[in-house]
């Protein structure tokens, strides 16, 4: 079956979870947690890859941005490194978009699903943690899924990867600059665009820069119910993940002036593993106990 991809059809039609394409144009795949060798392409063919893929997302790759990160008409998403930056070659790695939503159930046993409900329908502002690849966003897309259909969403994106079946949902994307630098929308404009659109519920697909001072100042100012992922190896290192990402963008603020509002606007990390044979799992869910709540 075709998917539009010419010679890397082959293991796009497939069951991989991840296919890269590295500088001499050997084809890998992952499925379950495992890499496969799968095949070769040419130096003509990776290049016709490119071209259609870049294409598929009206962006574009070359010697002057020879590193893009595209999506696709799927919702899959795409890095592509060019030479000089990529040493031996052209370098591709496709992310492909899972089309089916996984039960809560499928990250953990009956007593934790029944506290994750819980939080999401205590309003508590949770954060999911953990490393590439371990997935946090299918566990976030699934936690997203139990928030009530009476409320109104908004969701905020790099990529559009969650699928949420509610019928009142705000999608913002974010938008990198032009080829003269200018029209970037990032995360932290969108956040702050967000609370002028009367939100119930504010999803972040991913914290990494600034926008996480935002996102906290929402969060402290009454705007429960926020669900967003970041990269990070515990549920502890989570939150000192989004104290770093705040000092950095605001250089301004002390650490513990920081590490005080993070602390008062989380109420919970849940931590997903992936396991050695490919499945995700809730590791840890640790609550954090908020200022308004200390009485």
């Amino acid at each position: 079956m075709s998917t539009g991809f010419g010679a890397l059809d082959p293991w796009m039609s497939g069951d991989a979870q991840e296919v890269m394409v590295t500088g001499d144009g050997t084809v890998w795949t992952e499925s379950c947690g495992v890499i496969r060798r799968s095949g070769t392409l040419s130096a003509a063919e990776v290049a016709a890859t490119i071209e259609r893929i870049t294409r598929f997302s009206g962006r574009r790759v070359d010697l002057t941005a020879p590193v893009a990160d595209l999506q696709l008409p799927d919702g899959s998403r795409a890095c592509i490194v060019l030479p000089p930056v990529a040493v031996d070659g052209p370098t591709l790695c496709i992310r492909r978009f899972a089309c089916g939503v996984l039960p809560l159930g499928s990250f953990a046993g009956i007593d934790e699903v029944r506290e994750l409900r819980s939080l999401v329908a205590d309003r508590a502002n949770i954060v999911v943690s953990g490393a590439t690849s371990s997935g946090k966003t299918s566990l976030l897309n699934s936690l997203a899924r139990c928030i009530p259909v009476r409320e109104r969403i908004v969701l905020i994106e790099d990529t559009t990867e969650l699928r949420l079946e509610q019928p009142h949902v705000v999608r913002l994307q974010t938008r990198p600059p032009g080829a003269e630098g200018a029209g970037e929308v990032t995360a932290q404009h969108l956040v702050r665009a967000s609370m002028r659109l009367r939100p119930d519920r504010l999803v972040v697909g991913e914290v990494r820069g600034g926008e996480v001072v935002d996102m906290l100042l929402a969060l402290t100012s009454g705007h429960d119910g926020c669900l967003t992922t970041v990269h990070a190896r515990s549920a502890t290192d989570a939150l000192d993940r989004m104290v770093t990402l705040a000092m950095r963008d605001h250089p301004q603020f002390a650490a513990e002036t920081v590490r005080s509002l993070v602390l008062g606007a989380v109420d919970a990390v849940v931590h997903v593993r992936r396991g050695a044979d490919g499945s995700r799992r809730v590791h840890e869910v640790l609550r954090v106990r908020r200022r308004d709540h200390d009485g």
